[in-house]
């Protein structure tokens, strides 16, 4: 339950109207860590295990990257190609604009002169 050294700001808390629990991130990792110990010792393969052989495996279980599907490489690749034809589009909306295409000009090259001065 919340004590008073819990509470945040020194607002008045009525503790028997209000029923909530203080959760840290060390209370989290406790609690993940006490059911991956629960859950491996449930299981048969794992009793014959040494303790070390045990560490590697779950070092190797959460240490390993995730491959991309083609499902998933497909929509990264319909991204990339919708923001390269906005930019597209973009580009050829201000070059057809004379006044634009010189507004960009002299912001590209005011940008670029005050970066240099910041380097």
């Amino acid at each position: 339950m919340v004590s008073k050294n819990d509470i945040w700001g020194g607002g008045n808390v009525d503790f028997e109207t209000e029923d909530y629990v203080l959760v840290r991130r060390e209370d989290i990792m406790e609690g993940m860590a006490s059911f991956m110990a629960a859950y491996l010792l449930s299981l048969e393969q794992t009793k014959d295990l040494a303790p070390n052989q045990l560490q590697e495996a779950l070092s190797k279980t959460f240490s390993v990257k995730k491959r991309k599907g083609k499902l998933r490489k497909a929509w990264d690749g319909s991204k990339v190609i919708y923001n390269v034809a906005s930019w597209g589009a973009t580009a050829i909306g201000i070059y057809q604009n004379p006044a634009l295409c010189n507004a960009a000009a002299v912001a590209f090259w005011t940008s670029c002169r005050v970066i240099s001065k910041l380097l």
